[in-house]
């Protein structure tokens, strides 16, 4: 009996021992779980707010342009800026220059020497360097009086932008949004005086209205609160894959003018941290979720992406954004960057060379961490939730309203001035139209998102390759049903008129397809569709822009052109 007491004094002392083991574990185990959470709000980026102030004022910018030698030792001048072409995109010379910049209404200091250099010019941007209007990057140097605590100033025409308000009404929006950042931008009419012609011809000539927008780098980090000291990219061709021209600055073969060609470098001087999130992202070995959690803020994420399908700036897959990490952190944090492609809701039409099933979300699929990320159990209806959040919150149209009728009057003073009335498309009453329209856009896009949600994402198509028995064979990436469903495919090939189709077979089970008759020598094109089990299709993201045999121009997506030899 005894023994029997003492027997079962131990399995209670073990049983004891055991819960109070299985206690400390989980407390730690919360612990550190606690700790992670802490962690994870002690990352969240609030910038200051409080430097955006409402400023709808206009500021005259005066700018002497000097004859300045470049560095193949030619001599530019302020004409030389129109030599800038489609055949001649290289060339873009820096000029010296003197900058007074004074609010409407007040000329500049005669007290100031307008022939002292203080800055220089040089014209700005991607597609838009070419136009007959140009924008310029200016940089202030340091005897030159800092505008708002800016010293290199992105003065743009809004060539792309008809309504001539993208940027400051989406600034501005942003200036309000949670999790996200925006920049400070301001109406700016441009003078130049060219002082590279006789003396008696040099007058400041007016060049329009622009807006003035920050430049995203340390000082921009530093005016917010944030880590000056962080790493800042700006995409100009960049899709989250590797590449051989993304390399550290301690590599061998690392040239900084070929990385640029991917991102350009807004601040920081090493990419390790990019090269590591960039490898976790691309690794399919890794859970995914752990690793976006790890690399990304989920509310700036979905906020950026929110905000611009809201917008309809589609065109952030591959270029025109920034995104950054602070040097205390392993997470990225996105910015919007170049809005002139936003508010274009007239191209929301649904056609046989433009499908609206590859606009919105679906646009996506080429970059890597999209794709990734939307593939995540939760994430589309967490996507959507954010764009209501919006809707409902800081974009409304009470909201937009007040805005653009803040807008107006700058608009109406100056679009009908020389030379801005030549290259203006619209009327003013048309312009006023356009504006009275933006905030219904803006809700087509909801909607527009919730309907392309139901398809199946896009494909990649490789090129077409011949076997060595004459078949062909065709392969294409898998498509994704965002919503559960089984997904079939569908091929098509025409000849090389877009006349005659010359094989077409549907339901395939496969990404790949051999065709065995093979075809004869000559140029083709394919699209692949995949189709779900409810009947929405979806096609290729290929894309043929060129001249037919026949000589007729086409624009079509969803298209690979190949070729077939002997």
């Amino acid at each position: 009996m005894k023994q029997q007491r003492i027997h079962k004094n131990r399995i209670l002392f073990l049983i004891t021992l055991a819960a109070a083991a299985l206690f400390v574990v989980l407390y730690i185990d919360t612990g550190k779980r606690a700790a992670s959470e802490e962690l994870a709000v002690s990352e969240k980026l609030v910038e200051n707010k409080e430097i955006y102030k409402p400023d709808n004022q206009i500021y005259d910018a005066y700018i002497n342009v000097f004859p300045t030698q470049t560095e193949n030792g030619e001599v530019a001048d302020f004409s030389s800026f129109s030599l800038i072409t489609d055949e001649n995109r290289d060339y873009n010379p820096i000029l010296d220059c003197n900058v007074q910049i004074v609010p409407e209404g007040k000329s500049p200091d005669p007290e100031t020497d307008s022939n002292c250099k203080n800055a220089t010019i040089r014209v700005r941007g991607a597609s838009t360097r070419t136009a007959s209007q140009k924008s310029y990057k200016v940089k202030l140097e340091n005897n030159a009086e800092p505008f708002f605590g800016q010293t290199n100033l992105n003065i743009n025409k809004n060539t792309q932008d008809a309504t001539k308000i993208a940027a400051k009404l989406q600034t501005d929006l942003l200036a309000d949004i949670d999790n996200s950042f925006s920049y400070r931008t301001y109406f700016m009419r441009v003078w130049v005086r060219d002082a590279s012609l006789p003396q008696e011809q040099q007058e400041f000539e007016y060049q329009g209205l622009f807006t003035e927008i920050e430049q995203p780098d340390e000082d921009y980090l530093r005016v917010r609160g944030l880590d000056e000291n962080a790493v800042m990219y700006k995409a100009n061709y960049f899709t989250f894959t590797p590449s051989d021209v993304l390399r550290n600055v301690n590599d061998p073969m690392y040239k900084e003018e070929d990385f640029e060609t991917a991102l350009g470098i807004q601040a920081g001087s090493n990419h390790e941290k990019l090269l590591k999130m960039l490898t976790a992202v691309n690794d399919p070995s890794l859970d995914f979720r752990k690793v976006f959690h790890t690399y990304f803020d989920e509310d700036n994420y979905l906020t950026w992406l929110a905000f611009n399908l809201l917008m309809g700036n589609e065109d952030i897959t591959s270029h025109n954004y920034i995104f950054f990490s602070p040097s205390h952190s392993e997470k990225w944090y996105f910015l919007p960057w170049d809005f002139d492609g936003a508010l274009d809701f007239e191209q929301y039409k649904d056609t046989w060379n433009h499908r609206l099933s590859l606009k919105s979300v679906q646009g996506l699929y080429a970059s890597m961490l999209h794709r990734r990320y939307l593939r995540l159990e939760g994430s589309t209806e967490k996507l959507q939730k954010k764009m209501e959040e919006l809707l409902a919150g800081s974009v409304t149209r009470e909201r937009v309203t007040e805005l653009l009728d803040s807008y107006k009057g700058v608009l109406e003073k100056n679009l009908l001035l020389s030379p801005d009335e030549k290259e203006t498309e619209l009327t003013l009453e048309q312009l006023n139209d356009r504006l009275d329209s933006l905030y219904d856009g803006m809700v087509q896009c909801y909607e527009l998102y919730k309907d392309n949600i139901l398809y199946p994402s896009p494909m990649f198509v490789a090129l077409p390759e011949k076997q060595e028995d004459g078949s062909v064979r065709f392969a294409w990436d898998p498509s994704y049903s965002y919503q559960g469903l089984p997904v079939t495919y569908k091929i098509e090939i025409y000849d090389s008129f877009m006349d005659k189709t010359v094989f077409c077979q549907e339901n395939i089970a496969e990404t790949s397809l051999i065709l065995k008759e093979g075809l004869e020598p000559g140029t083709y094109f394919v699209r692949i569709s995949a189709i779900d089990s409810e009947g929405h299709l979806q096609i290729n993201l290929e894309h043929f822009n060129g001249h037919l045999p026949n000589g007729n121009r086409i624009n079509v997506y969803g298209l690979l052109e190949f070729q077939i030899e002997q």
